[in-house]
């Protein structure tokens, strides 16, 4: 028995040595991990993957034994992997593989080493395209000569800066009105048509352009309009871009990067405020041209108050929030104090918004409530200003205000011929704190801000020939993540929200078959994409590819919901949107004139729900007491129907 022991022993010693001589590793009594090496010569490159195979114990340890034991295993695992790595290199690669390399895979498993490399090279397949790409789409989109492109007479460039209630961009209307040709571009629609009336009123003759509507005078030389619907091919002797400080925005800024260095006028002059003039200069530089600047004091001072609480509100105060939940609850509360509002916020068309903005200038409602809107360019008599809070949400996170929002939002604070100063405060005091450490503070300007530039639909048509896809997502997302420009001055604008609209359209393959420019156009839609807006752009788009029209049958038809003024909203939003549509495919969207005399009933409507929520005669509310005002504590529950 001991001898039998001794031999096995034995054995196994013997085994042991072999299997190390040979760089085999046991594995238990009968098997045993053999070490096994590979090398594929794939065009350029060299693969060597290196692993262990475990198989059964061969009755005689060589290395030809082994080979015959791991062949059944191995030999058709490495077929199958250059088999796939041939057919990946055509799949991926539209020119041979020229890259000369050698890749090791190294792995104590052979199998899992194999797996590691095909996918390594897919990778570096991936990797050289993207190259290959990148310098093909630099080749052809030439976006470091984007500013460059634009082929135009050298103008004057000219910034007048200056903080709100300085009469900046009233020097500037004033130089419209002399010039015998002329553009204005608003950041707003309600402001542009602050301008198309003031232009009108004075005698000069004016057209208006905005994405959802057109007054054209044949006769007139004179446009307002939105910066985005700057017309390039018209020739002006003056163009006047508002709100100048746009440029800094990653939205946006791009519109204003397009008009400054791209509007055919032999003067331009930009109005905006001092945190703007570091990007107007950047800019002008880039573009080769000496910028004027002409600087201007507010004409009246704007001083810090104490926080005034809602119960201490008057006639001629704003009140400012930041979203429009936010407002129409102001409204409410104010309301239980005794005051009437008004209230401006995004999400109301610009009709509506006059009206609102009219009732307070004649004195026909106390308080404005008014989101930040009222920021850029408003005129409003405004006595005190007051921040219901320093905090916003800025589409990504909840952040403090920056101190040239602060400033841009407080300027609007009493208008000059008015009032002697201009006051600022709000709710809280410890917002009123914030307010005096951040209003006077200028930050030191980036020196290299970017510039933002946006693709165009020309970019787009050259982008789709070099990918071989006509997916205008893709093409976007590429732009997005992808393109970058040797020029390290431009920066690709936002378009996060331009790629989820025009992913949720091309959803349909119908509308795939419309031409890439149509997709563009429908992708820069104003639609809300949190709302029922984007489902029914989707409908309307597959319609449009359908060869039919798209009539505005859902907009005119009636609904009922137990929020009236969100209802009314909603439908104002889908007619603007139509509007919007009709303007660019009038073929198509053949409902325009239907839809606009809709949308001044909309208008009607909304202004007839907010004139409830902010008269303090309202007969529906509560009146206010001086009990329900002081009551103070925690909420009382009514325990019987609390959940043990």
């Amino acid at each position: 028995m001991q001898t039998e022991k001794s031999e096995a022993d034995r054995e196994r010693v013997r085994r042991k040595r072999a299997a190390k001589a040979l760089g085999w590793k046991l594995a238990g009594q009968d098997m045993v991990e053999i070490k096994v090496e590979r090398q594929f010569t794939l065009g350029p490159r060299v693969v060597v993957v290196r692993g262990r195979v475990p198989v059964e114990m061969p009755g005689e340890l060589t290395a030809a034994e082994g080979e015959r034991a791991i062949a059944p295993l191995v030999d058709p695992a490495a077929a199958k992997f250059r088999h796939a790595m041939e057919r990946a290199a055509v799949k991926i690669l539209r020119e041979p593989d020229d890259v000369e390399r050698r890749h090791v895979y190294d792995h104590p498993s052979f199998f899992t080493a194999l797996e590691d490399a095909r996918r390594g090279l897919v990778r570096e397949y991936q990797a050289l395209e993207n190259r290959r790409v990148d310098a093909r789409v630099e080749a052809s989109l030439g976006l470091r000569f984007y500013l460059e492109s634009f082929t135009r007479a050298q103008p004057a460039l000219e910034y007048f800066a200056g903080p709100t209630n300085s009469g900046k961009t009233h020097a500037a209307l004033e130089l419209l009105r002399e010039a015998e040709s002329g553009v204005y571009l608003a950041p707003l629609r309600l402001l542009a048509l602050e301008v198309y009336e003031r232009l009108s009123e004075s005698g000069i003759a004016t057209s208006l352009v905005t994405g959802e509507e057109r007054v054209l005078d044949a006769s007139a030389q004179h446009v307002s309009s939105t910066v985005e619907m700057v017309d390039l091919s018209r020739e002006v002797e003056l163009a006047i871009v508002d709100e100048a400080q746009m440029l800094q925005d990653e939205q946006r800024g791009w519109a204003w990067t397009l008009a400054i260095a791209a509007v055919p006028a032999k003067r331009v002059i930009m109005c905006g405020s001092e945190d703007g003039l570091g990007p107007a200069q950047r800019l002008a530089e880039r573009l080769g041209i000496p910028l004027t600047v002409r600087r201007f004091e507010r004409k009246n001072p704007l001083k810090i108050v104490d926080a005034i609480p809602l119960s201490g509100l008057r006639a001629g105060d704003a009140v400012v929030a930041f979203s429009r939940n936010a407002v129409v609850d102001l409204q409410r509360r104010i309301r239980l104090n005794g005051r009437s509002t008004a209230a401006i916020y995004g999400s109301l068309s610009p009709a509506v918004r006059r009206r609102e903005a009219e009732r307070f200038r004649t004195g026909r409602a106390d308080v404005l409530v008014a989101t930040d809107a009222i920021g850029l360019g408003l005129n409003l008599p405004i006595r005190r200003l007051v921040f219901a809070t320093m905090e916003k949400y800025d589409g990504v996170a909840t952040r403090l205000l920056k101190p040239p929002e602060i400033r841009q939002i407080a300027g609007r604070a009493g208008r000059y011929g008015l009032h002697e100063e201009g006051q600022v405060s709000a709710l809280e005091p410890r917002d009123v704190r914030l307010l005096r450490e951040r209003l006077d503070r200028f930050d030191p300007i980036e020196g290299d801000a970017p510039i933002w530039i946006s693709p165009t639909d020309e970019h787009l048509r050259r982008l789709s020939a070099i990918l071989g896809t006509n997916h205008a997502a893709r093409l976007l997302e590429f732009f997005q993540t992808r393109v970058r420009a040797e020029d390290t001055d431009l920066r690709i604008a936002d378009l996060s929200e331009t790629i989820e609209v025009a992913v949720a359209l091309e959803m349909s393959e119908k509308f795939l078959e419309l031409p890439l420019e149509v997709r563009c156009t429908y992708g820069r839609a104003p639609v809300n994409t949190r709302g029922n807006g984007l489902r029914a752009l989707a409908r309307w788009g597959e319609q449009h590819a359908r060869g039919g029209v798209v009539d505005a049958n859902e907009i005119l038809a009636g609904t009922e919901a137990r929020d009236r003024l969100l209802l009314f909203e909603d439908r104002s939003r889908l007619a603007t949107l139509y509007l919007w549509l009709s303007q660019r495919f009038p073929t198509v969207y053949v409902d325009g004139p239907a839809v606009m005399r809709l949308r001044e009933r909309i208008d009607d409507d909304i202004h007839e729900a907010l004139l409830r929520h902010g008269d303090r005669t309202n007969k529906n509310q509560r009146p206010a007491t001086a009990k329900i005002l002081a009551r103070k504590g925690p909420p009382k529950f009514n325990k019987r129907k609390l959940r043990r």
